[in-house]
Parts: structure tokens; sequence; C-alpha cells
């Protein structure tokens, strides 16, 4: 069987930030490629959404299901609980429009298989024969438990899937005879429904992500479609199993705050540690309701970047909408006309063990990269890994490259720098290089680091904010004009707008946008950009200067970003000159013939030595309070790094700035390849 999740060996480029993510450790880093391995993957999907080059990839479902629905027998697609937060302003309805339209017969909701799935939970606990019950309906967490924590199988519920339960009984009862695809937002489905031990109920899995590709290639506009129902009876509460705590709904198992016997959480790091206390017995809670993803609703290969607290409205809203009229307690009463389905299953505990080094060969795999004692092992998790003593474990397993210590790099580059004589200019400039690369290898390695906290810090405020926003908006419409309570309400809003703008910062910094690139006229991009904002009040008293080089070779560019780049620069120097002042924008092509060099220089205030520094870190800015994110240089430099590019800055106290731009011209391109990639 194809691997569920691979790497593509050229894009990979030594950040190991997969490596770092993964829960499972299932990553093996073999000459500088850091390559999925199968049999310890648990089908997560961590490194396909953090891998800043899209360098990983998963097995793909649409061939294999274009062969199913070209064939003679009936076609049925079953849509996972979480498919009304999948597809931006469609509705639920007609989606499933646009499933027949693709060529399915018939069209069910998974939820119909989570209110079967619920109530076997119910009646498990009624029975009362497991002291602690793990839920199971998470493939990643069965596939974590069966490989990394065995232990755990005696109190892994013994029951399916929803997507399981569904499959049984249309094999059983609805449709026999009919191709089974599952859509959903789960990479770790299709490792599921290649499982033995669940049966051979479904044919192929699609992701949302897959499905959004599909329709794509058909030109199917979904959003124009009429509605038409779902086959089947109307799923229950079963419907609310996407969002994070659904199973104790459907189940109907309180779960509040002072329900100290049942702990749900979400998200690999807690996940991680609610199952290594369940193993050491320190977890008193009888249910643990555990899931990799933060509620299904955002898992790996959901179609639509939307918030969280919208996802979840949508699905919400779904559940209470009924097509028949028919009420959310009455919905669940068609598990009744149904025969009885077996909705156990069995696990298989498999022995991932690898040898460990004794001291002397952990001491002698260190030494390998200068670190002979303690204080050498500095822990930076730069590797990927979070100790100096957990990578050189992974040294001798044979799954990491001693060479992939980022302090080990830098000092071999200083001790090269040291050793050289820079005797002529042909070696200046080999130096200048490696320097220029050590800065790009502890920029690139901070700018990954805070981009994974800024993208978490975003993600929890998010939420919090939007509520703020909408409560204090409804008190505001109460509120009498002019009132004293009106103009607080206002300045909350206010703030809190502002807050929302830091947060969209925030995820513009951590989000990895993907490169639409074309072989563009670079003086024509920076025209543009200069159309745009010339013509504002700032500009009044600036006199723009233009020497661009005409002739100048072609640059592979993404035409949006550069000019968010081109934009960020252009204001901060403006601002700079407080209004008033020359603002030099310049292009040329270098002496080597490689890159062309953009220049954009103001007469404005300049920067002390110990602002340059600092001026492309995250969250720096030397703006008053309120006036700026400090992400702004941040993201240009990030931009242009992934444009094979380099931007430099020169600058004096009282003679201005200078910020130059290197982008590679499109000629030097290989015919086929994107150097981008």
């Amino acid at each position: 069987m194809e691997p569920i999740v691979t790497t593509i060996e050229h894009r990979c480029k030594r950040c190991y930030l997969c490596v770092r993510r993964c829960p499972a450790k299932a990553i093996r880093v073999e000459n500088g490629q850091a390559k999925v391995m199968a049999e310890r993957c648990v089908a997560c999907g961590y490194c396909v959404r953090v891998c800043p080059q899209g360098a990983k990839q998963i097995r793909d479902g649409i061939r294999h299901s274009k062969t199913l629905l070209r064939g003679q027998s009936r076609k049925v697609a079953i849509l996972a609980p979480s498919f009304p937060a999948a597809f931006g302003a469609v509705k639920p309805l007609q989606l499933v429009t646009g499933l027949r339209r693709l060529g399915f017969d018939a069209v069910y909701e998974v939820a119909l298989g989570a209110d079967l799935v619920g109530a076997e939970y119910a009646r498990l606990l009624q029975k009362n024969i497991m002291p602690i019950i793990i839920t199971s309906p998470c493939p990643a967490i069965v596939n974590y438990i069966e490989k990394y924590v065995p232990e755990l199988l005696l109190v892994l519920a013994p029951i399916v899937s929803p997507m399981i339960a569904l499959g049984r009984l249309l094999r059983e009862q609805w449709e026999p005879e009919a191709h089974i695809i599952f859509i959903g937002p789960c990479i770790a489905k299709k490792h599921e429904a290649d499982d033995p031990k669940t049966g051979d109920l479904i044919d192929e899995v699609l992701t949302f992500e897959e499905l959004s590709r599909y329709f794509l290639e058909q030109d199917i506009q979904i959003e124009t479609l009429p509605e038409t129902p779902f086959d089947g009876p109307e799923a229950g509460v079963g419907r609310a199993f996407a969002i994070s705590g659904g199973l104790l709904d459907t189940a109907k198992i309180p779960g509040g705050t002072l329900q100290n016997h049942v702990i749900v959480t979400e998200g690999r790091d807690r996940v991680l540690e609610a199952l290594q206390k369940a193993s050491e017995g320190k977890i008193e809670a009888q249910f643990l309701d555990l899931l990799f993803c933060e509620g299904c609703i955002n898992g790996p290969q959901m179609a639509q970047d939307l918030s969280v607290f919208v996802r979840k409205d949508r699905v919400v809203h779904f559940l209470r909408h009924s097509e028949t009229g028919v009420s959310l307690q009455e919905r669940s009463d068609w598990m009744r006309e149904i025969k009885p389905i077996n909705l156990m299953r069995e696990y298989t505990r498999e022995d991932l063990s690898l040898p460990m080094p004794d001291e002397e060969q952990l001491k002698a795999i260190l030494a390998i990269t200068g670190k002979i004692s303690l204080e050498d092992e500095l822990n930076c998790g730069a590797c990927g890994y979070p100790t100096c003593r957990e990578k050189a474990v992974a040294v001798f397993q044979g799954i990491a490259e001693a060479e992939m210590c980022l302090p080990y790099l830098i000092d071999r580059l200083q001790l090269i720098r040291q050793e050289l004589t820079v005797s002529n200019d042909e070696l200046r400039r080999s130096l200048d290089t490696l320097q220029r690369t050590q800065q790009q290898l502890v920029q690139s390695e901070k700018m990954a680091s805070v981009g994974q906290l800024a993208a978490g810090v975003a993600h929890e405020l998010n939420n919090p904010l939007g509520g703020i926003l909408i409560y204090a908006s409804l008190l505001l419409e109460k509120s009498e004009k002019q009132s004293r309570q009106a103009e607080d309400l206002s300045r909350i809003m206010a703030e809190t707008d502002r807050c929302r703008k830091i947060v969209r910062g925030l995820l513009d910094f951590s989000r990895q946008t993907r490169i639409e690139a074309a072989i563009v006229d670079l003086n024509k991009i920076i025209a543009s950009t200069l159309s745009l904002v010339t013509q504002q009040a700032l500009f009044h008293n600036i006199k723009v200067v233009q020497k661009l080089s005409p002739g100048l070779p072609q640059v592979f560019v993404d035409v949006g970003q550069i000019q968010q780049v081109l934009l960020n620069i252009i204001l901060n120097a403006v601002e700079a000159m407080s209004g008033k002042g020359d603002l030099t924008i310049s292009t040329a092509m270098e002496s080597d013939g490689q890159y062309i060099s953009l220049s954009i220089a103001d007469n404005g205030s300049g920067m002390p030595p110990e602002v340059m520094d600092k001026i492309f870190e995250p969250f720096f800015t030397t703006k008053p309070r309120g006036k700026g994110t400090g992400l702004g240089l941040a993201i240009a430099y990030g931009i242009i790094q992934k444009h094979k590019g380099e931007i430099l800055v020169k600058s004096e106290e009282g003679e201005g700035s200078d910020f130059i731009i290197r982008l590679p011209v499109a000629q030097k391109m290989e015919i086929g390849v994107n150097p981008l990639d």
C-alpha cells in the first residue's frame, strides 16, 4: 500500500520544522532530506501543515475516485460532520448537489454513524467494565497508541469511528453493492480505510482540499447550485461530532467543569501529555475524549481558511437545522428502525522500539559536533530535537544526522573565516557570502520559531477577541447615544479592533503562503506600486525620484508579495522623513549578471547601529504604541528569502536609509524547473 505521507525531496531545504513538530518522531533525515518513515507515521498531518516549502504530500485520492465514479456500480459519498465549515460561503446542502454533479448516486452524512457511535459509548459506560476509557474516533490517536503507548490499548474504547460505523450500516443494510468514498478533513482517515481490522468498507478517502481541487477540475461552482437533501434519515446530535466535546453531547455524557471524571482535550502537545500521564497512572478521570486536531473542524485538510470560532458556529447552525421540521431530540429515533450493527473493533500492538546507545556511544556522537562537556550542550532545538542528547540518540538510531546542529555549522563557518587569509577580492567575496549565509541561518531559525509562537498566540486570541467585539457591539446598540456607557463601549471596540489587526499581522507573519510566481518586469511592478500610494496625502511633500534602468532582464516572482514588500519599505521611508523629503527608487543589473538590484533610499532621520541590527526581528518597532506591530519588515524579509533573494540595509543617523533588494533574474532558471520550489 502506498504511504500516506511522503517527502518531495527537491523541495526539502534542511529547516527540520517537520522533525520538530512530528509527535511520533517519524521523520528520518538522510543527506539533509527529511523523509517520512511510513512504519512510524501516525498520519496526523502536522508535517504537512508546518512545512514552509510544501515538501510534504499526502497520498492522492482523486485519481482512484475518478476511476470509481466512471464505473457501473453504484457510487456513494459519505460526508464528515465538519463539512458545513469546509467550503466558505457554500451552503451545506449545495455541497450535496455538487457531489451528485460529480457522479455520486447517493450522499449520506457520517453524522449518522456518529449517532450510532454515541449510543454505543453510552452503553459501554453503563456496563462499567473499564476503569478508564480513551475514546477512539480519532484514527491518529489510535495509530499513536498502537505504536507508542500500547499499554493503553486495554483502556482504548473497542468501538469503531463514525466513518466505519456508517460504512458497516451501508454495507449490511442500505448500500451493499456500492463503492463508498469518505470525504473529510482528516489525513489519518486514509490510514483507517486501509486498516484490515476495521473491514474492507471504504473504497477511497478524499480530503476537503482534494475535493475542492476536484470541483475546480470539473468546473463545478458549488456556490451557484441549488440545495438538495442527503439520502437516508436526518442525523441527530451526531452532527456535533466535529466539535471538541461533541462525542459527550452525542452520548449524553455530562462533561462540565465540575465533572472531574471526564477530560476533553485536543492538540498535539496536550494529547501527548494526557497519554503520558494516563500511561503513568496519574489521571483519575474515567473518560478521556482526545483529538490530535483542535476538533475535526480544524483538521489538516480543511479547504477554507476560517477561524475555529466561525467553523464551530457553522457546524452548530447545521446541527440545529432540520429539513423535515423534526426536533433535534426526535432525529435520533431513526436508529430504532435498523437492525443491530456490530460496532466493536480490535487493536494491534506494534513493536517500534529502537536500539538505545550507552553513555560512551552517546559521548562519541556528541563529540562529532564539538559537545565535549555539559556546557557545550545548548539544547537550542534548531535541529528539531528538544535536547542535544535526544538528537544524539536519534543519530545512533539512524534517523538523524550529526551535522543537523546549527550552532556547530555556525562555529565551523567562523573557524573557516579565521583560517582564511583574504588576500584578494575573490576570497573576500567568498567570506562575505559565508557570513551572509550564517546570518540567514540564524534569522531563518529565529523566524521559524517565532512564527510557530505567533501562530499559536494568534489562534488563542482570535476567538475571544471576536466574542468581545460581538458582545460590545450588542451592548452599544442598546446604549443611549452620547452617553458615557456608549463612549466606553466604543473605546472597547476600537481597542479590540486594534488587537485583531495585530492578530491578523501575527497570522500573516506565521502563515506559510504559497508563492504564485510568474516571469515579470520588475520596473513595471515598481511603477504599479507607486501609482497605488503616491496619491495619498502622506506623499504631498515627498519628491519621488525613479531611476529605473531600461531593458533589465525579467524576474520570476509573486507580484502581490513583492508589492507588499515594496509598500512596507516605501511607507516606512516616508514616515522616517516626517512627510517631507526625497525618495529615490532605482534598479540596476549587478556585475555578475545573475541578480537585479533594487534600491529604496530616503533622506530621513536614519538609524543607529543598534536599531539596524534588530529591524528584521518580529515585533521590533520604533513607532509609538498603537502605530505599528513591528511585523512589516519581518514579513518583507521572509518574502524575499522565499524568492531566493536578499534584503540589505545601509543607514546613518541624520543621513537617511537605503534598503537594497537583490532578486535573481529569470534567464538563469532551468527550463521546466521552478526555482522557488
